[in-house]
């Protein structure tokens, strides 16, 4: 928010709340404790994110989530529902909202795979199949972190005994769901096994090269003016 308010980012991606409510913990004498909102945080512009809650009960706070997902908002951008209609200004006054999280300036839906509950289910299962795989096929890796990235590929024989180890540990198999998280899941699988091989560095290298939004990023960060500044501070002249 702060970096969105003073012009020094563009901010991708989809909508995300951060906490906006200050809270100090009161111990009571029977042990528990009460917690109480002594102060709200606010973007520079004067913006709170906290999301609404004086019009929902506990329920729907706690669904709004989810009711994000249904309602379109994380698949197009104009789907978008601003809580606060007031208008607040960046410091180059390019307009911005409040009452519901940061907006970034740049819109980039969500991967259709992250509806799938089936691929959920079984991206649990990765980590211990990945870390199992890397530890058997140990000798086999001479690469270092760019010749991995370049030629290793997760094998259809490999992501067969995968859905057959998630089944084998409970999770039923999903036939007609094969195909579509496919592609996801060797992705995943492989950005495990480049963790269990080269730390932290070796997954986000796999991952990164099909994520949308660092896609996004380096395109934006190729323009030369990419928040329109200089339009904005012409008009402004004028």
């Amino acid at each position: 928010g702060a970096l969105q308010d003073w012009d020094r980012a563009s901010i991708i991606g989809r909508r995300s709340f951060g906490k906006g409510l200050v809270q100090e913990q009161y111990p009571l004498k029977d042990g528990s404790a009460l917690r109480l909102t002594v102060g709200r945080y606010y973007t520079p512009s004067g913006r709170s994110i906290q999301k609404n809650y004086k019009t929902k009960d506990k329920k729907q706070y706690d669904e709004e989530a989810d009711d994000r997902l249904k309602s379109g908002e994380l698949s197009f951008a104009d789907s978008i529902h601003i809580a606060d209609t007031a208008k607040y200004y960046t410091a180059a006054g390019r307009i911005v909202h409040a009452g519901g999280g940061i907006v970034p300036d740049f819109f980039v839906p969500i991967e259709p795979i992250m509806k799938n509950d089936y691929y959920h289910k079984l991206r649990r299962h990765i980590p211990e199949y990945a870390y199992l795989y890397a530890t058997k096929h140990a000798s086999d890796f001479h690469y270092n972190l760019k010749e991995f990235n370049r030629e290793f590929n997760v094998s259809d024989p490999t992501f067969s005994d995968f859905i057959s180890y998630t089944d084998k540990k409970g999770l039923k198999k999903m036939n007609e769901q094969l195909s579509e998280v496919k592609s996801s899941i060797k992705l995943a699988l492989k950005a495990r096994i480049a963790k269990n091989l080269f730390g932290e560095e070796g997954y986000y290298a796999v991952l990164n090269d099909f994520d949308p939004c660092i896609h996004k990023a380096l395109f934006e960060l190729r323009l030369h003016d990419p928040l329109g500044l200089t339009k904005i501070a012409s008009k402004q002249k004028k």
